[in-house]
């Protein structure tokens, strides 16, 4: 069976070229940093495949809509047990694919350690604020420079008109998972990932119907390859980027970061062949991206333009007009800090005369945590504190029709990602 490559992935020996980046990852990775002939074609294939174990259910949902996804819904949140009474007229092969698909997410994989999962919730608490920025102003912001990643986004139009309801539910997605206990079965961590990766294969389905939709040049509408990458970007991009903000975690402490990312990515629908036990494999990963998405174009500044109006939408308490164009410089000011004024050009952003927000957070950071290192109270106070400013950063996203959506399902919450 031939292999089918999608054009926006680079030709093999393009590449295998070097520069001084290449020559200074390859000393810090245990591989070469180009992939091999072999590692392309994995990537060729990963951007052509979908979720394998999701995707049936979205095809058995689509059937009837209406009835099957509440069916599935009910799976989800109430257990399997729960179906008798809302499938009175299914049989349970006819549910089978739903038994099929719960059986392997709820069998936790052999290599998962609880205790890692802990640490690593801990350790998210105490980077508090520093946390949300990185994935805010780098992860998501520069993720819009690579136009494979926006396509999803562009064509069902979710970021750019309702850029604050996107990112308040996906901060509220966050916050669920790391919650002490959270990805336990029937928490809350665990039914949103799971219905994330729901709503992906819906989208999926719908886009891959579409004329817009261009799978010759795109590949498949939320790909194994990019689900990749977006894992990395909440975890090693975070790594990367607290460090670059002065904080400094222990061997110990990315271990277990990693590890903890590992088992969301695996929940997610990501295949274990890309998910990463050590940072040099993402730096690997993240190296590639050059080769597997073409030139940041008109999508990369519409979504950066759209994502950077966001503190206007905020619902400040005191001094609003004051808090929203401070936040919004600070913003830029940290994007800028970590891609440079070119870069923010391309995204459709303003430039700053200076990061001088970056910087301040650099100051604050190193005095707070290498304390932390030799004071086990201030590292408390830190994983306490740091727990409620992220809470209290959920709260500024939420303007209040979306806080009315609490008392809604958690399903119709999340559906507001995408739709």
């Amino acid at each position: 069976m031939s292999l089918t490559y999608p054009t926006r992935l680079m030709a093999f020996e393009h590449t295998q070229k070097s520069n001084w980046t290449t020559q200074i990852l390859n000393h810090l990775c245990d591989t070469p940093v180009q992939p091999n002939y072999a590692e392309h074609c994995q990537i060729a294939r990963s951007i052509n495949d979908g979720d394998r174990l999701m995707d049936p259910v979205i095809e058995w949902v689509m059937q009837a809509p209406k009835e099957r996804r509440k069916l599935f819904e009910t799976a989800l949140f109430q257990g399997l047990d729960h179906l008798q009474g809302d499938a009175t007229e299914y049989t349970h092969d006819d549910v089978k694919v739903l038994y099929n698909f719960f059986a392997q997410v709820e069998q936790i994989p052999s290599w998962v350690d609880q205790r890692k999962i802990q640490n690593a919730v801990n350790f998210t608490h105490r980077l508090g604020i520093n946390n949300g920025f990185v994935l805010r102003d780098v992860s998501l912001m520069a993720g819009y420079m690579f136009p494979g990643f926006n396509q999803p986004l562009v064509l069902t139009g979710a970021l750019k008109q309702q850029v604050n309801v996107r990112l308040a539910e996906t901060t509220k997605w966050w916050i669920d998972i790391t919650e002490i206990d959270g990805l336990q079965r029937f928490h809350s961590g665990f039914t949103s990932t799971i219905y994330v990766r729901f709503i992906h294969a819906l989208v999926r389905h719908q886009l891959k119907k579409s004329e817009r939709w261009d799978s010759k040049t795109w590949g498949v509408p939320i790909n194994q390859y990019d689900l990749a990458m977006t894992n990395i970007a909440f975890s090693n991009v975070v790594l990367l980027g607290v460090r670059a903000l002065g904080i400094f975690p222990n061997k110990t402490e990315v271990d277990e970061y990693l590890h903890f990312w590992r088992y969301v990515g695996w929940l997610m629908g990501v295949e274990e062949k890309w998910l990463i036990n050590k940072e040099s494999e993402a730096w690997r990963m993240m190296y590639w991206l050059q080769f597997s998405h073409p030139a940041s174009d008109e999508s990369s500044a519409a979504l950066g333009a759209s994502l950077s109006k966001e503190p206007f939408f905020r619902e400040y308490r005191h001094f609003r007009p004051l808090q929203q164009k401070l936040a919004y410089r600070q913003h830029l000011e940290i994007t800028q800090f970590f891609i440079g004024k070119k870069r923010m050009q391309s995204l459709g952003l303003r430039t700053r005369p200076a990061s001088w927000f970056a910087y301040y957070l650099i100051m604050r950071n190193l005095i707070l945590y290498t304390g932390a290192k030799r004071s086990p109270k201030l590292s408390q106070y830190l994983q306490n504190q740091g727990r409620r400013m992220q809470k209290m950063g959920l709260s500024l996203y939420q303007s209040p029709n979306n806080k009315n959506q609490s008392n809604k399902s958690p399903s119709k919450q999340l559906a507001s990602m995408h739709q």
